[in-house]
Protein backbone atom coordinates (compact mmCIF):
# COMPACT_ATOMS: atom_id res chain seq x y z
CA UNK A 1 0.00 0.00 0.00
CA UNK A 2 2.78 2.73 1.08
CA UNK A 3 4.35 1.45 -2.44
CA UNK A 4 1.22 2.47 -4.04
CA UNK A 5 0.79 6.20 -2.20
CA UNK A 6 4.98 6.78 -3.20
CA UNK A 7 3.75 6.05 -7.15
CA UNK A 8 1.00 8.20 -7.04
CA UNK A 9 1.93 11.12 -5.07
CA UNK A 10 4.52 11.97 -7.77
CA UNK A 11 1.99 11.99 -10.46
CA UNK A 12 -0.49 14.10 -8.50
CA UNK A 13 2.54 16.59 -8.76
CA UNK A 14 2.93 16.22 -12.29
CA UNK A 15 -0.85 16.56 -13.14
CA UNK A 16 -1.12 19.50 -11.07
CA UNK A 17 2.26 21.27 -12.97
CA UNK A 18 0.44 20.55 -16.60
CA UNK A 19 -2.58 22.00 -15.31
CA UNK A 20 -1.69 25.13 -14.29
CA UNK A 21 0.05 25.47 -17.38
CA UNK A 22 -3.01 24.89 -19.45
CA UNK A 23 -4.57 27.88 -18.05
CA UNK A 24 -1.88 30.08 -20.55
CA UNK A 25 -4.05 32.03 -22.56
CA UNK A 26 -4.00 31.90 -26.49
CA UNK A 27 -6.05 34.63 -28.56
CA UNK A 28 -8.54 33.12 -30.30
CA UNK A 29 -8.31 34.19 -34.57
CA UNK A 30 -11.79 36.03 -34.42
CA UNK A 31 -9.64 38.17 -30.98
CA UNK A 32 -6.92 38.62 -32.85
CA UNK A 33 -8.90 40.36 -36.00
CA UNK A 34 -11.27 42.45 -33.82
CA UNK A 35 -8.06 43.64 -31.91
CA UNK A 36 -8.63 47.35 -32.09
CA UNK A 37 -5.86 50.50 -31.60
CA UNK A 38 -6.10 53.70 -29.65
CA UNK A 39 -3.19 55.38 -31.92
CA UNK A 40 -4.46 54.81 -35.42
CA UNK A 41 -1.03 55.41 -38.10
CA UNK A 42 -1.22 58.21 -39.42
CA UNK A 43 -1.76 60.57 -36.18
CA UNK A 44 1.19 61.54 -33.74
CA UNK A 45 1.34 61.91 -30.15
CA UNK A 46 4.32 61.95 -27.88
CA UNK A 47 4.93 59.91 -24.38
CA UNK A 48 4.15 62.58 -21.84
CA UNK A 49 3.83 60.44 -18.36
CA UNK A 50 6.98 59.32 -17.11
CA UNK A 51 7.94 56.90 -13.62
CA UNK A 52 11.52 56.43 -12.28
CA UNK A 53 13.17 54.78 -9.57
CA UNK A 54 15.07 56.80 -7.35
CA UNK A 55 18.67 56.59 -8.42
CA UNK A 56 18.02 57.00 -12.24
CA UNK A 57 18.78 60.03 -14.01
CA UNK A 58 15.96 60.63 -16.09
CA UNK A 59 15.83 64.06 -17.75
CA UNK A 60 19.86 63.11 -19.11
CA UNK A 61 18.05 59.61 -20.03
CA UNK A 62 15.07 61.66 -21.93
CA UNK A 63 17.27 63.87 -23.35
CA UNK A 64 19.39 61.06 -25.00
CA UNK A 65 16.48 58.88 -25.79
CA UNK A 66 14.20 61.96 -27.08
CA UNK A 67 13.77 60.36 -30.81
CA UNK A 68 11.79 57.39 -28.85
CA UNK A 69 8.65 59.94 -27.56
CA UNK A 70 7.07 60.73 -30.11
CA UNK A 71 4.38 58.01 -31.79
CA UNK A 72 3.18 57.69 -34.98
CA UNK A 73 0.78 54.49 -34.51
CA UNK A 74 2.56 51.92 -32.44
CA UNK A 75 6.26 52.85 -33.03
CA UNK A 76 8.36 55.51 -32.62
CA UNK A 77 9.64 58.01 -35.63
CA UNK A 78 11.61 61.02 -35.98
CA UNK A 79 12.23 62.99 -39.13
CA UNK A 80 13.74 65.83 -38.58
CA UNK A 81 13.76 67.01 -42.24
CA UNK A 82 10.37 67.26 -41.68
CA UNK A 83 10.21 69.00 -38.51
CA UNK A 84 9.03 66.02 -36.82
CA UNK A 85 10.79 65.55 -33.44
CA UNK A 86 10.63 66.55 -29.48
CA UNK A 87 13.27 68.45 -27.84
CA UNK A 88 13.53 68.03 -23.84
CA UNK A 89 14.39 70.11 -21.64
CA UNK A 90 14.54 70.19 -17.33
CA UNK A 91 12.65 72.72 -15.22
CA UNK A 92 14.73 72.61 -12.00
CA UNK A 93 17.69 71.29 -10.45
CA UNK A 94 16.03 68.69 -8.43
CA UNK A 95 15.73 66.80 -11.60
CA UNK A 96 12.37 65.44 -11.43
CA UNK A 97 10.12 67.61 -14.10
CA UNK A 98 10.87 68.37 -17.50
CA UNK A 99 9.56 70.25 -20.75
CA UNK A 100 8.77 68.35 -23.85
CA UNK A 101 8.57 70.22 -26.99
CA UNK A 102 6.68 68.47 -29.57
CA UNK A 103 6.98 68.80 -33.16
CA UNK A 104 4.28 66.82 -35.39
CA UNK A 105 5.76 68.30 -39.06
CA UNK A 106 5.69 71.56 -41.02
CA UNK A 107 2.99 74.31 -40.84
CA UNK A 108 1.77 72.04 -37.35
CA UNK A 109 1.54 73.50 -34.53
CA UNK A 110 4.34 72.84 -32.21
CA UNK A 111 2.89 72.08 -28.51
CA UNK A 112 4.50 72.25 -25.63
CA UNK A 113 3.93 69.99 -22.29
CA UNK A 114 5.09 70.07 -19.05
CA UNK A 115 5.48 66.68 -17.90
CA UNK A 116 6.65 65.46 -13.67
CA UNK A 117 8.41 62.37 -13.60
CA UNK A 118 6.94 60.53 -10.33
CA UNK A 119 8.97 57.85 -8.23
CA UNK A 120 8.52 54.68 -8.49
CA UNK A 121 9.92 51.44 -6.37
CA UNK A 122 12.55 49.22 -8.59
CA UNK A 123 11.54 46.00 -10.04
CA UNK A 124 13.71 43.68 -7.74
CA UNK A 125 15.37 47.13 -5.74
CA UNK A 126 18.68 46.96 -8.26
CA UNK A 127 17.53 47.98 -11.53
CA UNK A 128 17.58 51.31 -12.63
CA UNK A 129 14.97 52.63 -15.29
CA UNK A 130 12.48 55.11 -16.34
CA UNK A 131 9.37 53.70 -17.80
CA UNK A 132 7.39 56.44 -19.91
CA UNK A 133 3.86 56.29 -21.62
CA UNK A 134 1.02 58.21 -23.38
CA UNK A 135 -3.24 57.46 -23.37
CA UNK A 136 -2.78 56.01 -27.08
CA UNK A 137 -0.52 52.36 -25.69
CA UNK A 138 2.73 53.66 -26.21
CA UNK A 139 5.28 52.48 -23.58
CA UNK A 140 8.72 53.60 -23.41
CA UNK A 141 11.56 51.62 -20.68
CA UNK A 142 15.07 53.14 -21.05
CA UNK A 143 17.41 50.74 -18.41
CA UNK A 144 20.75 51.33 -17.46
CA UNK A 145 21.79 48.28 -18.72
CA UNK A 146 24.88 47.82 -15.46
CA UNK A 147 21.78 47.30 -13.14
CA UNK A 148 19.80 44.33 -14.92
CA UNK A 149 20.10 41.60 -17.10
CA UNK A 150 16.72 39.57 -17.08
CA UNK A 151 13.82 40.24 -19.17
CA UNK A 152 12.60 43.75 -19.60
CA UNK A 153 9.31 42.51 -20.20
CA UNK A 154 8.81 41.69 -16.67
CA UNK A 155 9.54 45.33 -15.29
CA UNK A 156 6.88 46.50 -17.89
CA UNK A 157 3.95 43.80 -16.98
CA UNK A 158 5.21 44.67 -13.29
CA UNK A 159 4.90 48.47 -13.60
CA UNK A 160 1.12 48.43 -15.47
CA UNK A 161 -0.29 45.89 -12.68
CA UNK A 162 1.55 46.74 -9.56
CA UNK A 163 2.60 50.16 -9.05
CA UNK A 164 1.29 52.67 -11.84
CA UNK A 165 -2.27 54.38 -10.72
CA UNK A 166 -5.00 52.57 -11.50
CA UNK A 167 -6.50 54.81 -13.53
CA UNK A 168 -3.61 53.20 -16.26
CA UNK A 169 -3.77 49.15 -14.27
CA UNK A 170 -3.66 47.35 -17.54
CA UNK A 171 -2.65 43.29 -17.77
CA UNK A 172 0.20 42.98 -20.02
CA UNK A 173 2.15 40.14 -21.44
CA UNK A 174 5.00 42.08 -22.70
CA UNK A 175 8.58 39.63 -23.47
CA UNK A 176 11.97 41.00 -24.30
CA UNK A 177 15.43 39.93 -23.22
CA UNK A 178 18.20 41.25 -22.16
CA UNK A 179 20.01 40.01 -24.69
CA UNK A 180 17.57 40.84 -27.42
CA UNK A 181 17.29 45.01 -26.97
CA UNK A 182 20.72 45.97 -25.58
CA UNK A 183 21.73 46.87 -28.63
CA UNK A 184 21.61 50.56 -30.84
CA UNK A 185 18.40 51.63 -31.57
CA UNK A 186 16.55 49.24 -29.15
CA UNK A 187 13.82 47.05 -30.34
CA UNK A 188 9.95 46.93 -29.58
CA UNK A 189 7.31 44.55 -29.05
CA UNK A 190 3.75 44.19 -28.79
CA UNK A 191 0.99 42.98 -26.52
CA UNK A 192 -2.80 42.91 -26.05
CA UNK A 193 -5.29 43.55 -23.18
CA UNK A 194 -8.54 43.74 -22.96
CA UNK A 195 -10.56 46.49 -21.49
CA UNK A 196 -14.46 45.61 -20.94
CA UNK A 197 -15.27 44.01 -23.95
CA UNK A 198 -13.15 44.94 -26.36
CA UNK A 199 -9.37 44.13 -26.87
CA UNK A 200 -6.38 46.48 -27.52
CA UNK A 201 -2.88 46.52 -28.53
CA UNK A 202 0.24 48.29 -26.88
CA UNK A 203 3.57 48.89 -28.07
CA UNK A 204 6.57 48.87 -25.58
CA UNK A 205 10.19 50.28 -26.91
CA UNK A 206 12.91 49.10 -25.05
CA UNK A 207 16.27 51.05 -24.72
CA UNK A 208 19.10 49.83 -23.02
CA UNK A 209 21.72 52.69 -22.24
CA UNK A 210 24.69 52.61 -19.43
CA UNK A 211 25.88 55.72 -17.01
CA UNK A 212 22.36 56.64 -16.26
CA UNK A 213 22.44 56.23 -12.76
CA UNK A 214 22.55 59.60 -10.94
CA UNK A 215 26.29 59.29 -9.75
CA UNK A 216 27.88 58.32 -13.26
CA UNK A 217 29.92 60.22 -15.25
CA UNK A 218 27.82 61.74 -18.34
CA UNK A 219 28.54 62.50 -22.02
CA UNK A 220 27.42 65.24 -23.38
CA UNK A 221 24.10 64.79 -25.54
CA UNK A 222 24.70 64.67 -29.31
CA UNK A 223 23.82 62.28 -32.66
CA UNK A 224 26.77 60.14 -32.02
CA UNK A 225 25.87 56.67 -32.18
CA UNK A 226 29.46 55.83 -31.05
CA UNK A 227 28.68 57.06 -27.64
CA UNK A 228 29.34 54.79 -24.77
CA UNK A 229 26.70 55.60 -22.58
CA UNK A 230 24.03 55.13 -25.27
CA UNK A 231 25.02 51.67 -26.77
CA UNK A 232 28.32 50.53 -26.31
CA UNK A 233 28.86 49.89 -22.89
CA UNK A 234 32.08 49.27 -20.76
CA UNK A 235 34.87 46.23 -20.83
CA UNK A 236 32.50 44.79 -18.76
CA UNK A 237 29.06 44.87 -20.60
CA UNK A 238 29.97 44.88 -24.23
CA UNK A 239 26.61 44.61 -26.54
CA UNK A 240 25.89 44.43 -30.35
CA UNK A 241 25.77 47.88 -31.65
CA UNK A 242 24.67 46.69 -34.89
CA UNK A 243 20.83 48.74 -35.87
CA UNK A 244 18.34 46.75 -35.77
CA UNK A 245 14.71 47.08 -36.91
CA UNK A 246 11.87 47.05 -34.59
CA UNK A 247 10.42 43.61 -34.33
CA UNK A 248 7.74 41.93 -32.60
CA UNK A 249 8.13 38.80 -30.35
CA UNK A 250 4.77 37.93 -30.08
CA UNK A 251 4.56 34.21 -31.60
CA UNK A 252 0.69 33.29 -31.76
CA UNK A 253 0.74 29.97 -33.59
CA UNK A 254 3.50 28.66 -31.20
CA UNK A 255 1.10 29.86 -28.18
CA UNK A 256 -1.84 27.85 -29.67
CA UNK A 257 0.61 24.75 -29.90
CA UNK A 258 1.66 24.87 -26.31
CA UNK A 259 -2.04 25.38 -25.44
CA UNK A 260 -3.26 22.37 -27.42
CA UNK A 261 -0.47 19.93 -26.43
CA UNK A 262 -1.19 21.18 -22.14
CA UNK A 263 -4.84 20.69 -22.94
CA UNK A 264 -4.22 17.00 -23.77
CA UNK A 265 -1.78 16.28 -21.39
CA UNK A 266 -4.11 17.70 -18.62
CA UNK A 267 -6.76 15.06 -20.03
CA UNK A 268 -4.34 12.10 -19.59
CA UNK A 269 -3.14 13.26 -16.18
CA UNK A 270 -7.12 13.38 -15.24
CA UNK A 271 -7.16 9.75 -16.80
CA UNK A 272 -4.33 8.65 -15.12
CA UNK A 273 -5.69 9.59 -11.51
CA UNK A 274 -9.28 7.97 -11.98
CA UNK A 275 -7.49 4.89 -12.84
CA UNK A 276 -5.03 5.09 -9.68
CA UNK A 277 -8.07 6.55 -7.65
CA UNK A 278 -10.01 3.36 -8.89
CA UNK A 279 -7.05 0.89 -8.09
CA UNK A 280 -6.50 2.47 -4.32
CA UNK A 281 -10.06 2.11 -4.26
CA UNK A 282 -10.31 -2.20 -4.68
CA UNK A 283 -6.82 -2.14 -2.38
CA UNK A 284 -8.84 -0.36 0.44
CA UNK A 285 -11.80 -2.29 -0.31
CA UNK A 286 -9.54 -6.06 0.30
CA UNK A 287 -10.10 -6.97 -3.44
Amino acid sequence: MNKKLLFIFPLLFVFLLVFSISKTYAWTDDELTTTLSKHPYGTYHVIDKFYATSNFDSVNALKKNAKYLIYNGGYPEEDKDNDIYCNVASINDENDAVILQNHYGYNQPVYTKYSRIKEVESYDNKAQYLIGFNDYDNILIILDGDTFKGNLGDIVNDFFQNKVESTYRKTHEFYMPYESCAKAGGVSSISRYRENSDIYIACCTYQVGFNLTKEAIQTPVDNNTEDPSIYGGNNETQIDDTPTEPTKTENIPFKILGIVISSILGVIGLYLIYILSKKIYQLMKGK
